[in-house]
């Protein structure tokens, strides 16, 4: 009989041990941790929380914060995963709304290179934002409502090498 054995999904690693959930927990918390300020909050040793983390870590769930210094190791979570699903379910949504859609008129996707000072792109996202927040849990204007996925995406362009 061949080995019906599985590989655990993440949630199951994490839940294995009650240290990785609130270590997660208190990332999700204060936005980042290190292993000594985990084990103060959470009342265990530095040496327990740093292998939970690099746990973690190897999980793809959080990654390290660019810069620390010396022995201090700030740990974040990871906004890649959810990042790429997002993208994923957005181009999915797309393609099938591309294949189905029955006039020119219908599509309103559009994209545009713009050079922005520093500092403008924050503005770009605020006034994004404020023109968004309109819509935002608005009422269907007419019998005809249609809910609509609204996709921006504002990022520098890096060089590539």
């Amino acid at each position: 009989m061949a080995d019906q054995r599985s590989t655990p999904n993440r949630r199951d690693v994490v839940r294995a041990h009650p240290l990785r959930e609130a270590l997660l927990e208190l990332i999700d918390r204060d936005g980042t941790t290190t292993s000594t300020v985990a084990a103060r909050e959470l009342g265990e040793s530095t040496g327990s929380c740093s292998f939970h983390l690099r746990r973690l870590e190897a999980l793809g769930l959080i990654e390290a914060v660019p810069g620390g210094a010396g022995r201090v190791k700030p740990w974040r979570r990871m906004r890649v995963e959810q990042a790429t699903l997002n993208r994923e379910l957005e181009d999915s949504a797309y393609a099938s709304w591309l294949a189905a859609k029955t006039s020119e008129d219908e599509d309103f996707a559009f994209s545009e290179v713009v050079t922005l000072a520093d500092g403008e792109l924050a503005e770009l996202r605020a006034r994004l934002h404020r023109v968004l927040h309109d819509f935002v849990g608005s009422e269907p204007r007419a019998d005809t409502g249609t809910p609509t996925a609204v996709i921006i995406r504002a990022f520098p362009l890096r060089e590539q090498e």
